[in-house]
C-alpha cells in the first residue's frame, strides 16, 4: 500500500519537475532562450506583426507632423526592411524583453512591468525604418521621433497567473527532479511484486506526461485566443511552440519512456507466471495417486 502511494506521487510530481527544469533551463537561461526564438525572425507571422505594429507606428507620427504619406509605400518600406535587416534587430529586441520577462517575474525593482504588461520593443526595426526612408528620398522621416513601438506578448493578467507559479517552479525545482523519481523507485522498492510495480510506475509517468500534454495543448488552443491582444494568434503560437519545444520533446520521451517500462514488465510478469504455473504442473504430475497393481492368482 505504501509503495503505491509512493509510486503516485511520483508520477504526480513528474510533470511539475520537468516544468520546472524548463522554466529554469529554457525560460531563466537567457542564452537558450534567444537561441530558442532566433529561428522566428523567418516566421511569417512574426514578420507581418512586427511590420504591422511598424507601419502602423510610422504612419501615427508622420500624420501627427502633418505629413501624408501613402500606407502601402511606408508599408513596402518596413517590409523591405524586416525582410532583409530583421534577424539581427530580432535578437536585439528578444534580449531586452527577455530582461523584462525575468524582472516582472522576480520583482526586480529598477526593471519592473510598465502598461499594459511585457511586450517586444521595436525601437530597432522602428529606427532602421527611418534610415531605409530617408535613403528613399522621404525628407520627412528626419523628423519622426525617437520612439518605443510596443507590441504586447504577455498582458497584467497572464503575468499575475504565472508569476506564483514560476517563483515556486524555480525554487523547488531540485527539490522536485530528485523527489519525483526517488519516490517512484522507493515504490517499486517496497512492492514485492517488483513487476506488478514497474507496470503500475510506467503507466504512471505515461499518464502523467499525457496530463502535461493536454494541459499545454489547452493553454495553446484555448487560452492563447483569448489573451492575444498585441501579435497574431498566429505570431503568438509560434513563438510558444519556440520556447515549449523543449518541454514537449521531453514530455514525449517521458511518456514514451514510461509505456516501454510498463510493457517490457508486463511481458517479463507474464512469463514468471507462465514459468510458475509450468513448475506447479510438473511437481503435481509425480504426486499424482495411481492405481496399485492387481495380483495375479499363481498356477
Amino acid at each position: 500500500m505504501i509503495g503505491s502511494i509512493l509510486i503516485a506521487l511520483g508520477c504526480l510530481l513528474a510533470p511539475f519537475a520537468l516544468t520546472a527544469y524548463w522554466a529554469a533551463n529554457e525560460i531563466a537561461d537567457p542564452n537558450r532562450y534567444i537561441r530558442n526564438v532566433t529561428p522566428l525572425s523567418a516566421h511569417p507571422a512574426v514578420r507581418n506583426a512586427v511590420t504591422d505594429r511598424v507601419t502602423d507606428e510610422i504612419m501615427v507620427r508622420l500624420r501627427g507632423l502633418g505629413i501624408s504619406v501613402g500606407g502601402e509605400i511606408i508599408r513596402e518600406t518596413v517590409k523591405n526592411g524586416v525582410d532583409e535587416d530583421f534577424a539581427v534587430a530580432w535578437v536585439e529586441i528578444n534580449r531586452l524583453t527577455h530582461r523584462r520577462l525575468l524582472a516582472v517575474l522576480g520583482h526586480t525593482p529598477n526593471l519592473s512591468v510598465q502598461g499594459e504588461g511585457v511586450g517586444y520593443d521595436l525601437a530597432p526595426v522602428y529606427e532602421l525604418v527611418k534610415r531605409r526612408l530617408q535613403v528613399a528620398g522621404l525628407g520627412a522621416a528626419s523628423h519622426l521621433p525617437k520612439t518605443h513601438p510596443v507590441t504586447l506578448l504577455l498582458p497584467k493578467s497572464a503575468i499575475v497567473m504565472i508569476d506564483g507559479i514560476y517563483d515556486k517552479l524555480i525554487s523547488l525545482r531540485w527539490v522536485l527532479i530528485i523527489l519525483s523519481p526517488a519516490l517512484i523507485a522507493a515504490g517499486v522498492f517496497l512492492i514485492r511484486d517488483r513487476c506488478a510495480a514497474l507496470i503500475g510506475a510506467g503507466l504512471g509517468l505515461a499518464a502523467s506526461m499525457l496530463a502535461l500534454a493536454i494541459a499545454m495543448s489547452a493553454i495553446r488552443n484555448v487560452y492563447l485566443p483569448d489573451s492575444v491582444t498585441g501579435l497574431s494568434y498566429a505570431a503568438v503560437v509560434a513563438i510558444f511552440d519556440a520556447l515549449t519545444a523543449f518541454l514537449r520533446d521531453s514530455l514525449r520521451v517521458l511518456f514514451a519512456l514510461g509505456l516501454i517500462v510498463a510493457a517490457a514488465a508486463f511481458v517479463v510478469r507474464g512469463r514468471r507466471i507462465r514459468s510458475r504455473l509450468a513448475a506447479a504442473a510438473f511437481e503435481a504430475g509425480p504426486h499424482q495417486s495411481a492405481e496399485p497393481p492387481k495380483d495375479v492368482p499363481e498356477g
